[in-house]
């Protein structure tokens, strides 16, 4: 049942591509972290192929360490391509106001590298070819919640405010008349803890998510100069994950009798 309902899930918003031009969204860290010790690592994939490795730990109790990569190689020699590379590092915190709901809020800064080039054709104007080249800085602050329905099955909602700024902003070599953007980026997410027993002694979690990208003040019908739309539009994405917390394995291991 609770595969059946990921792909559900998966199906009825498979449209929220990930497809912004240079800025790329990172999901929301939202950790499954409730107690010091507790760490998680998480690998995810979005639908155009990049990926997201994750490390979330609490050295202390209500504290959290954070350090996120993402990456996008794309090898192919179409004219219509997309790369690029970033991370993220954060500092957090986290509480339980109830035994089925976690709370928290990080924040944290990180670097990117990203280019990307595709060719756009008018109706009676041969078609105008982009190639843009970005390198940004950005700071950024979420917060989110999880609701822990049952022992398996969690859900939740987070929202990321991350502050972009252009080191290096071109199309074709010229250079763009934008200097930095600020960003709103909800998401929602699913998720699927497997094994027995109470959600803290899994050891293994799958997540279904679904976010966007919205840049403050950006208006459709507004007037932008050359190529400043096509950065500031609002995209979606879509990702699958997994989570592994080692916690779990080595508590069992640890607690496991001996063999004689």
């Amino acid at each position: 049942m609770n595969q059946r309902l990921l792909i559900l899930l998966g199906i009825g918003l498979i449209l929220l591509l990930p497809s912004c031009v240079v800025y790329m969204p990172i999901q929301c860290a939202a950790p499954q972290i409730t107690d010091k010790k507790q760490g998680e690592v998480t690998l995810s994939t979005y639908l155009n192929g990049r990926a997201d490795i994750a490390g979330t730990y609490s050295p202390v109790r209500h504290l959290l360490v954070r350090a996120a990569f993402s990456n996008l190689r794309d090898n192919s020699k179409d004219s219509t391509y997309y790369r690029g590379h970033q991370y993220d590092l954060g500092l957090g915190t986290y509480w339980q106001p109830h035994p089925r709901l976690l709370v928290g809020a990080l924040g944290g800064f990180g670097q990117a590298q990203s280019m990307a080039g595709f060719s756009r054709a008018g109706f009676f104007f041969p078609s105008t070819r982009y190639e843009y080249d970005a390198r940004y800085n950005k700071v950024y602050g979420e917060a989110y919640g999880t609701f822990q329905a049952s022992n398996a099955v969690s859900l939740g909602l987070a929202y990321r405010v991350t502050q972009v700024n252009f080191t290096t902003l071109t199309n074709r070599g010229t250079p763009v008349d934008l200097r930095g953007m600020t960003r709103g980026e909800p998401m929602v997410y699913f998720r699927v803890r497997l094994g027995d027993g109470p959600p803290e002694s899994r050891p293994v979690q799958l997540q279904a998510a679904w976010g966007s990208s919205s840049t403050f003040g950006y208006y459709e019908n507004a007037t932008y100069a050359e190529g400043v739309r096509d950065l500031k539009q609002t995209r979606g994405y879509t990702t699958i994950g997994i989570t592994l917390f080692p916690h779990c394995l080595f508590g069992k291991a640890a607690s496991a009798p001996e063999g004689r």
